[in-house]
Order: structure tokens, then sequence, then C-alpha cells
């Protein structure tokens, strides 16, 4: 057994314009940096960035918790995974502060032992991912210079947030953007639970000729999930739906959503994702990975969990561009929609 010290920074990233969704306007992303380390300088780093918004802690709550928390970590490294779960229960309630620990415990680990996370989780892992881009509700009069940069820069599936006020806006956006991408260039659509079953019914309807790949989060509730997808040629995808297992296990076991949408952060870490990831690959559920704009160090771990699904689904893991400034410069930048691994 080591003990292991703690130390925590809080960052502040500015994003460069507003991203903007249904749900709420993000300027700048806060979180903390969190760092492990043995008395033989061996360390581990991981972060934690609240998004309340989304299915997280605040970012008070965190700052709250690290102030009062009595570090009394030890890790056996003969039984990492067990050692991991007793140290981060006590998180269970505080989602990004569990990523932040479990990353910066693995880290260490791997540090440590001088083994890849690949091994350490016994995962095989791609060797490049592909990338979706992330249009906020944009003016209509911005979306056709939008979607021809993004395509310039060779991304082949966009993603757009939907969920303005009055609908017909939305259906203008879309339309603009399947008349600027053609029709080789893939569509997602996200409402961030912003529609009720009836205006979900009727919207996605209106949707249907647009070669739509899945609306994401049209409804809140598995239950109007269930219902909905008896309405619609369009497939249905969860994300603020599925913040824990027990979430993901109920989506799965009724068929609820073709596709499930992962964010580590907002499921506290790589462990549980691929817990989730697993169990839907069993009953034949797609699964995108999404970072959930945290710093360069978060989005690393959302990037190595999607490249563990080994497959050629666009994941949402672009967002470095979005900010003024990261931490440290991004060691898995995007070039032509892809992420390569090495």
């Amino acid at each position: 057994m080591n003990q292991l010290g703690l130390t925590y920074l809080p960052y502040s990233l500015k994003l460069k314009i507003p991203f903007e969704t249904s749900k709420s306007k993000i300027n700048e992303r806060k979180g903390f940096i969190i760092t492990i380390k043995d008395s033989e300088k061996f360390k581990g780093v991981g972060d934690a960035a609240p998004l309340p918004n989304f299915g997280s802690e605040t970012f008070d709550e965190a700052a709250k918790f690290l102030t009062d928390f009595k570090l009394n970590l030890k890790i056996d490294l003969t039984n990492f995974l067990e050692s991991l779960q007793v140290n981060l229960s006590p998180l269970d309630k505080f989602p990004a502060l569990r990523h932040g620990f479990e990353q910066a415990f693995l880290n260490y680990v791997c540090s440590k032992t001088s083994v890849s996370l690949n091994e350490l989780l016994n995962r095989e892992s791609s060797k490049f991912v592909n990338v979706n881009a992330v249009i906020g509700l944009s003016p209509l009069n911005e979306i056709g210079k939008i979607v021809t940069e993004l395509i310039k820069k060779g991304y082949k599936t966009l993603k757009l947030k939907v969920g303005r006020e009055n609908f017909d806006n939305d259906l203008s956006v879309i339309k603009e953007v399947r008349s600027h991408a053609g029709n080789d260039i893939k569509i997602r659509i996200d409402a961030n639970g912003k529609w009720n079953f009836n205006s979900a019914k009727s919207n996605l309807k209106k949707l249907e000729k647009f070669d739509i790949e899945y609306c994401e989060q049209p409804v809140a509730k598995s239950i109007n999930f269930i219902r909905l997808r008896e309405q619609t040629t369009i497939p249905l995808a969860a994300d603020e739906s599925i913040r824990s297992m027990q979430d993901a296990e109920d989506f799965i076991t009724k068929k609820a959503a073709s596709v499930l949408i992962l964010k580590p952060m907002m499921l506290g870490g790589i462990i549980n994702t691929m817990k989730i990831v697993d169990l839907a690959k069993r009953k034949k559920i797609k699964v995108v990975i999404t970072s959930s704009f945290e710093s360069v160090v978060g989005r690393s771990f959302a990037i190595l969990a999607a490249s563990f699904l080994k497959n050629e689904t666009a994941h949402g893991l672009g967002t470095a561009e979005y900010f003024e400034k990261d931490i440290v410069e991004d060691p898995y930048p995007v070039k032509k929609g892809i992420i390569s691994l090495g």
C-alpha cells in the first residue's frame, strides 16, 4: 500500500464565442485539475469539470467538497479496481469530481506500473476516432457559412442544437444545413430534452425528409422515448437521461433508444462509461462518446473511451477549438474530422 497525497487547482476556460443550447448559454468552463502523488514522486492528473445543467454537481458544490475533503486515499496495486471503487464511493453523488479522482487515480497507476491505460483496463483501441462537428443555436443567416467551413475542415458528420422557442426556426436551419451539406454529410440534431411528447412527435414528422441520423434527447423521460419511437422513423438517442448504470440499464432493457450518448464526465469516469458500453454492445445498441466542454485533460479520457469502441461512428469530441486557450497543448487535435491516437 502507498499513502497518496492530493493537490487541486481550479481553472477557467473562456470560449471564443458563447455556445448556446436550448438549456443554457456557455461562456466559460470551470473545473479543477486534481493531482495525486506518492512519496516516490509518481503522480496522476485528472479533470473535474462540473456542468450542472447536464447532470453533474455545481462548481461551488465541488469546491466545497474539495475544501472539506479529508484525504485518506490508499491504493493496492495488486487489486487496483477494488481499491478504486472503495476510495471513490464517497463521490458517487459528485460525478465530475468522481471523474477527476478516477482519472488521476488511473493515470497514477499507469505511471507507477509503466503500463498503458489499454493494458490497465484490458481494452483494445482504434488508432483513430471520427469526430462530429457541433453547431449551436446559431442565426439562420450564419448557418451556410458555418456549414461550408466545417465541411472544408473535413467533418463528415454535423450535430445541430435545436429547441428554439419557435420550431419553424429550427426547421429553417435544418433545411439550410442540408442544402449546403448535400446528401453525403450526416446530420444529427440535439433538442436537450426541450420538447414534450406531442411537440416532439410533430417536429420529428416534419424532419423525416431531411435524412436525420438521429435525434438526441427529444424528450426527457424514458416512457416518452418508448412512445415516441413508434411515431417516427428517425432513430432516438438518449443523453441527459443516462446519468447512471441504472439509467442505462433501464433504457437498454426497454429498448427506449437506438443510441446512447455517453459523457464520461457526467457518468463519474471511464470505468462506469465502459460498463455501459459493454451492456449496450450486448444488446446491439449504438454508443457515441462525447465531451462536456471540459479541459484538454478530461477530454483526453473521453477520446480514449471512444477509441475503445473500435468503430467508425463519429463521436462528439471536437470541442477544443471553442476555447480561447486550453490548460496545455492538445495531444489529440482534430484534423480533417479525425483524431489520431498514433
